[in-house]
C-alpha cells in the first residue's frame, strides 16, 4: 500500500488557498476581469481537491478497508 499523507497534506493545501483566493475575489475591489480570472483560478484548485479525493475514496474503497475482518472467538478456561 502506498502513503497517502502527500495527498492529503496536497488536498489540504490546495484546499485552503482555493478558499483564500475566492475570498480575497469577493473582498477586494477589482475589475471583471480580474475577478473572473481569480474565481477561475481558487474554483479549480477546490476542483482538483474534490478529485483527489474523490479518487482516493475510490481506491480505499477498492482496497475493501474494514470489509476482511477477522473474527475472535475466545473460550474461558476451567477453574
Amino acid at each position: 500500500m502506498s502513503d497517502k499523507s502527500l495527498d492529503i497534506f496536497l488536498m489540504v493545501l490546495f484546499g485552503m488557498g482555493g478558499i483564500t483566493v475566492l475570498i480575497v475575489a469577493w473582498a477586494q475591489p477589482m475589475s471583471v476581469p480580474e475577478r473572473i480570472l481569480t474565481i477561475a483560478i481558487g474554483s479549480t484548485g477546490l476542483l482538483w481537491v474534490l478529485g483527489r479525493a474523490l479518487s482516493l475514496r475510490s481506491r480505499l474503497a477498492k482496497i475493501g478497508i474494514g470489509k476482511n475482518l477477522v473474527e475472535v472467538e475466545m473460550e474461558k478456561k476451567p477453574q
